[in-house]
């Protein structure tokens, strides 16, 4: 770690928090311990970050690979690899793109080779209100009793972009916008226990939307079981919730976590407004040249 760069735990359940780094300008050295503070904490916020698309883009691809969004919507004009998230444009009008995302969820998980990382970069930040709620899927692994360990330690499960119970506070959108879109995301399984790329920690894997059935089980015994394992995760043990401030960057490995979006009205001042820019990558981060990610 630079003289310069600073990582405390936040006064959360989990995360950390990184202050005195420009990301613009990180060297390989910075990088490593960036992707070590992740690993070991799920989520990281960067704070008091000042970049244009550009300078953000080139951040988000020293994680990944930048995946654009199967919503054509949500893409950003000139930067397909960026989405824009938050209740100041045109579209946010929409309570089913503006709030879209505010149900438990992992980002790609309905992919083949789902997303490894997201991030969002705060432009601009609401008064009250707009958080981002994470779930600790990592350590909601470790608190499963043995006997639950080796039952499911071998499962796979059905994920469909669209489908999935909803939890009860979650909103009822459906954010697929037409038939083309949904012909782009068929059922594609995963397994229920992941084993993660970097460091082999075994983690739950994306419980929240899209996921819906388990292979070989009945649709009751899956959707029972299922219902058990959101039911505890979702304790408040293992959730953090993050209000922004502008120039923040939070960072969060999509493999251990789940998240969901605080719902938000469309902007009324500028005390109410929640800007975004979001950046989702597959793969593993360029220090680790040499390795290669399964999931």
């Amino acid at each position: 770690m630079t003289s310069e760069m600073s990582v405390d735990e936040l006064d959360a359940p989990f995360g950390a928090v990184v202050n005195g780094v420009d990301v613009s300008r990180l060297g390989p050295g910075e990088m490593k311990t960036l992707t070590e503070v992740l690993y070991a904490n799920r989520l990281i916020v960067l704070k008091g970050q000042s970049l244009d698309k550009a300078a953000y883009l080139r951040f988000g691809r020293s994680w990944g690979e930048p995946i654009p969004h199967v919503l054509d919507h949500m893409r950003m004009p000139g930067f397909p690899e960026l989405l824009v998230v938050g209740n100041t444009e045109q579209k946010d009008k929409d309570n089913a793109i503006r709030n879209g995302a505010a149900l438990w969820h992992t980002d790609q998980s309905y992919e083949a080779v789902p997303a490894t990382a997201t991030m969002l970069y705060s432009i601009q930040a609401p008064a009250v209100g707009g958080e981002t709620q994470f779930c600790d899927m990592a350590r909601a692994y470790d608190a499963l009793s043995d006997d639950m360990k080796a039952r499911i330690g071998s499962l796979e499960v059905a994920h469909k972009y669209g489908r999935g119970k909803l939890r009860a506070d979650d909103l009822d959108v459906n954010p697929l916008a037409n038939d083309d879109q949904d012909s782009r995301v068929p059922v594609i399984y995963h397994p229920l226990v992941m084993e993660h790329p970097i460091t082999s920690r075994p983690t739950l894997y994306a419980l929240g939307h899209g996921a819906h059935a388990i292979k070989g089980m009945s649709d009751g015994e899956s959707a029972a079981l299922l219902e058990e394992l959101k039911t505890h995760v979702l304790q408040e043990a293992f959730i953090y919730r993050h209000r922004y401030e502008v120039g923040d960057i939070a960072i969060w490995d999509t493999l251990q976590t789940m998240h969901r979006a605080t719902p938000i009205d469309y902007v009324s001042d500028a005390d109410t407004a929640r800007l975004l820019w979001r950046i989702s990558v597959r793969g593993i981060p360029q220090v680790y040249e040499g390795r290669s990610a399964d999931q």
